[in-house]
């Protein structure tokens, strides 16, 4: 497994590491910024999950978070994001940038391992103490096969006008 890891921070990364590396398949990559993050993911080194801090500088883990998945929206295969968030308060921001989880700092190392094997295998987020995610859908994104039979939920859009009474329909 393949783990890019975006932190400027060095507690935070010896915290993910030591929860990782335990894993002899698991290798990490490790970069400071978000738009470095971004570059090496558009140069199209392929990683299993992204691991962002959302404290990192210049732009934290929720931008992160929306750029990777505005890639994936628009046909990029992108892995999944997994935020690491320093308050409580921050979990609607983890959804509201559809990132697929989060885990609050400092991370417990087998909780963070669970969390990161489920994102990579596709399974829902553990019920854990300190983790969770529910990304809110973009408008973009087209209902697979989970959302079928579901109505549209967004407001109703108009469709074209029609005139019943115009020549040459016959009425």
């Amino acid at each position: 497994m393949k783990v890019l890891l975006v932190s400027g921070h060095p507690s935070v990364t010896a915290q993910v590491t030591a929860a990782l590396l335990g894993d002899p398949d698991v290798t990490l990559a490790e970069v400071r910024t978000p738009q470095r993050a971004l570059a090496f993911l558009d140069e199209g080194q392929h990683f299993d999950v992204v691991v962002a801090d959302n404290d990192t500088w210049p732009t934290g883990g929720f931008a992160l978070s929306r750029e990777v998945k505005a890639r994936g929206q628009m046909g990029r295969a992108m892995p999944p994001v997994l935020l690491l968030l320093a308050r409580a308060q921050d979990r609607w921001l983890s959804d509201w940038s559809q990132a697929d989880a989060y885990v609050l700092k400092p991370p417990d190392p087998f909780d963070l391992a669970e969390t990161v094997e489920a994102l990579v295998a596709g399974q829902r987020v553990p019920a854990l103490p300190g983790v969770g995610g529910d990304p809110t859908p973009s408008l973009l994104d087209v209902p697979g096969p989970d959302h079928a039979g579901l109505e549209h939920q967004g407001p109703a859009r108009p469709g074209p006008a029609v005139d019943a009474g115009q020549p040459g329909d016959g009425g």
